[in-house]
């Protein structure tokens, strides 16, 4: 006798069994905005319906969800079929938004977006994604982060050294600066991974290390090359502009630290960054532009390096002198436009 079938008791009477469950037709997921799993439902009976209301096969807590926001149907040819009901916000597909009282078909492996929440379908027979592993800290990775710290704390060093006129100086302001140094790369490190805890479930604490010491590092190289490309081939601007250099490099260490935290959001991402940067690069000019009349506020090539270093060619002493007294010439119309705006700004008082 089979499972479901129908038995006779004493009395003759017939006793029908429970009936075999249709089995598993499929798996709906509901994400949220970092990719946080939020409901998990199997699929043992078709149509489904998603909502938030609670006679809803699958109840969603989202105010931008409708009480009835659609059905899932499965069609003749085998095709998954939506049926979107009673909703202001729709479905998007892909980068298709569906509006109420519409039908389409489920493409196999993508995923609906209903308010601020992602619905995923898995059916029988589709490809399951490989394992991971858990994460780990490998010897390559280890040894990474060890390298990135130890270059850190020698840059500091190194520009602790240039700055001490005294050798006891520097040994006794060593100390302090490394310390301070390390206090604010475990300060900011573990910052972001308390954030990373929060929102992707592990806080990868030491890939913040290595970024921030990556960042040090580029950042520190890319300043220098400048300056020093500077001095050599007498690149004023370079100079001037340096500060740029490290536009890139702080946009970039902070990408990282989110993609880490979204790695899923790549693209909004990276255009949030890219474009605060760009704001505030122009802002810093504009700032500098209104005050000083100058988009840069620095006026002289801030490092010097030894002589022997100079690509460009030299200058003849008549030269030089020609272009130093045009020196007072200069500051005496810059002096002469500051006292006329302040004249102008007593009359209007």
């Amino acid at each position: 006798m089979s499972f479901g079938d129908t038995v006779m008791m004493e009395d003759d009477e017939p006793v029908s069994q429970p009936a075999r469950p249709a089995g598993l037709q499929g798996l709906l997921e509901v994400f949220d905005r970092n990719g946080a799993t939020v409901a998990r439902l199997p699929v043992t009976h078709w149509p489904m319906t998603v909502g938030r209301a609670l006679d809803a096969d699958l109840v969603l807590d989202d105010v931008h969800v409708a009480a009835q926001h659609l059905r899932i149907e499965a069609g003749a040819s085998g095709q998954v079929v939506v049926q979107v009901l009673d909703t202001l916000n729709g479905v998007r597909c892909g980068k298709t938004l569906h509006q109420r009282a519409t039908r389409f078909d489920w493409p196999a492996g993508e995923d609906l977006v209903l308010g601020r929440l992602r619905l995923r379908l898995r059916l029988p027979g589709m490809p399951v994604a490989p394992e991971q592993r858990l994460p780990q800290l490998p010897w390559r990775t280890g040894a990474s982060t060890v390298v990135l710290v130890l270059a850190t704390v020698a840059l500091v060093l190194v520009q602790t050294w240039f700055k001490a006129s005294e050798s006891a100086r520097f040994a006794q302001a060593a100390v302090s600066v490394v310390g301070a140094m390390l206090g604010a790369l475990l300060l900011w490190a573990g910052l972001w991974a308390l954030v990373t805890k929060l929102f992707a479930g592990h806080p990868h604490f030491w890939r913040h290390v290595r970024i921030v010491c990556a960042a040090l590092l580029a950042d520190t190289l890319l300043s220098g090359t400048g300056y020093l490309m500077a001095f050599a081939f007498s690149w004023e601007s370079l100079a001037r502009f340096n500060f740029l250099l490290s536009a890139p490099v702080t946009a970039a260490a902070l990408s990282l630290h989110l993609l880490v935290m979204a790695p899923q959001r790549r693209k909004t991402v990276v255009s949030i960054v890219v474009g605060i940067t760009l704001l505030g690069t122009f802002a810093i000019m504009g700032s500098s532009w209104l005050q000083n009349k100058r988009l840069s506020n620095q006026l002289f090539m801030a490092a010097i390096f030894p002589p022997n270093w100079r690509l460009a060619a030299t200058v003849p002493v008549d030269t030089l002198i020609r272009d130093a007294a045009t020196i007072r010439q200069r500051l005496d119309e810059r002096l002469k436009d500051g006292a006329e705006d302040e004249n102008s700004e007593e009359e209007e008082d």
